[in-house]
C-alpha cells in the first residue's frame, strides 16, 4: 500500500502538471503575440522559478520538513494546486497562469520533491531502487499521457480553460488526501525494521 500510494502521488502530480501545461499554452497563445514574446515569457517564468526555488531550498526546506513533517510538506503542492486550479477556473487570464505556474513549480522543486524522496528512506535498498525507477519513469510517463488524453478529451467535449481547470480540482483534492496518508504511513514505518 505504501508503494502504491507513492505511485498514486506521482500519477496525480503528473496529470495535474500536464493539465496546467496545456492550460498555460492555451492562455499564452491567446494572450501573447509572436514567438519571441512567448519565448521571453517562458524564460521569465523559469528565472522566477529557479531563483525562488534556490532561496527556499537554502533557507526553508530543511527547517520546514523538520518542523511540520513529511506529510504536510507533501501536502503543500496539492494544496497549491487546488487553489491554483480554482483561481484559473474563476479567472482564466495570464496573470493567474503566471502566479499559479511559478507557485506550483517552486513548491514542487523546493518542498514536494525533497519530501517525496524522503518517502524512500524506510525501504530496503532493493525495494528503494526498483520502486524509484518504476515510479520516476513508468508511472510518470503514464500520468503524463493520461493527462494529455484527458485534457484533449475535455477540449473535444467543449470544455474551455475554466472548465478544464475546475475538473482538475477534485483530482488535486484526492492528491491532498493521499499526501496526508503517505505522511502518516511514513511516520509508522520509519521506526520499523521491516519495510512497508
Amino acid at each position: 500500500p505504501y508503494l502504491l500510494g507513492m505511485c498514486g502521488y506521482m500519477l496525480l502530480y503528473t496529470i495535474g502538471s500536464t493539465f496546467l501545461y496545456f492550460l498555460q499554452a492555451q492562455v499564452v497563445d491567446a494572450t501573447i503575440d509572436g514567438k519571441a514574446a512567448q519565448t521571453a515569457y517562458f524564460a521569465n517564468v523559469d528565472v522566477w522559478v529557479n531563483g525562488l526555488t534556490l532561496l527556499l531550498q537554502l533557507f526553508l526546506t530543511g527547517r520546514l520538513m523538520a518542523r511540520i513533517g513529511v506529510g504536510l510538506t507533501l501536502a503543500a503542492l496539492p494544496l497549491i494546486s487546488i487553489i491554483g486550479f480554482m483561481g484559473l477556473g474563476l479567472m482564466p487570464v495570464l496573470a493567474a497562469v503566471v502566479v499559479f505556474t511559478v507557485a506550483r513549480r517552486v513548491t514542487n522543486f523546493a518542498l514536494s520533491r525533497p519530501a517525496r524522496e524522503t518517502l524512500f528512506v524506510p525501504l530496503s535498498r532493493g525495494e528503494k531502487y526498483k520502486a524509484k525507477n518504476l515510479i520516476d519513469t513508468v508511472v510518470y510517463r503514464v500520468g503524463d499521457q493520461l493527462g494529455a488524453w484527458t485534457s484533449g478529451l475535455l477540449v473535444w467535449l467543449g470544455f474551455g480553460i475554466a472548465g478544464i481547470a475546475w475538473s482538475a480540482v477534485p483530482l488535486a483534492g484526492l492528491w491532498l488526501l493521499l499526501s496526508l496518508w503517505l505522511g502518516r504511513r511514513y511516520r509508522e514505518v520509519q521506526g520499523t525494521t521491516t519495510p512497508p
